[in-house]
Formats: structure tokens, C-alpha cells, sequence
């Protein structure tokens, strides 16, 4: 099951906004087929990680005020397709980077192509 739970501030539990029940189909083989398809290639609506959207869509349909919540999500969620529907929706979020992904340079500095990375923004926080 993959699910979404809505908590207040403070933390106490308010229920599951999104549940998501599925099993893998496939389990023999995985990390062969894994490294003759090329990913990228993959819509992401055939992808496991598809979940996540489909999470964030069925919970923002039940809460209905977007600009009051923030979904905090684990490494698996760090998926570009996942940000992208989260600010269409007009919602926030915090995830546990996976990738070191382009960033815009802090305030003041000079943005270089492909220079500044999340890592070392990261790293350079006190």
C-alpha cells in the first residue's frame, strides 16, 4: 500500500488523504530487464513511480486548498513529472533528494551552465 497521510502542524494524525494498493507483476528477472531498458524512455505512467502523482492528485482533490499544504515525500519521490504536477496543482513540498540535479545559484551569485548542483548547495548550508 502506498499512502498519504494528512497531519497538522503540531503532528497529530488527521487520516489517509490517498491510498494505493498494487503489487509488482513482475519479480524473476528484474535487475536483467533493468539494464536493457533504458528508462528514460519509459512514459511515466508505466513506471511504479507513477504512484506518487496519482498520491499527490487524489490527496489535493480531497483537501481542496492546495496553497495550505506541503508533502514530504521520501528519495523514491525525487521524480521531475512529480514537481512539475505539484506546482501545477499550486502546492508545496519537501523531498529527500536522490539525484544531484541542477539548482539556480543563491541570491548574489553568478548562474553558470550546469555549474551549481543541489549537493553543493546542500553542503554549503550551515
Amino acid at each position: 500500500m502506498h499512502s498519504s497521510l494528512a497531519a497538522t502542524l503540531s503532528g497529530t494524525p488527521l487520516g489517509l488523504t490517498a491510498a494505493k494498493f498494487w503489487t509488482r507483476t513482475r519479480f524473476k528477472g528484474t535487475w536483467t530487464l533493468k539494464r536493457h531498458v533504458n528508462r528514460t524512455r519509459v512514459p511515466i505512467e508505466m513506471k511504479e513511480s507513477y504512484r506518487w502523482l496519482e498520491n499527490l492528485r487524489q490527496s489535493m482533490a480531497l483537501v481542496g486548498t492546495p496553497e495550505r499544504c506541503v508533502h514530504v515525500a521520501d528519495r523514491e519521490s525525487d521524480i521531475y513529472e512529480l514537481f512539475c504536477l505539484a506546482q501545477d496543482l499550486g502546492t508545496r513540498f519537501l523531498v529527500r533528494v536522490q539525484t544531484d540535479r541542477l539548482a539556480a545559484a543563491p541570491a548574489g551569485e553568478e548562474q553558470r551552465d550546469g555549474a551549481h548542483r543541489v549537493f553543493a548547495q546542500l553542503s554549503a548550508m550551515p
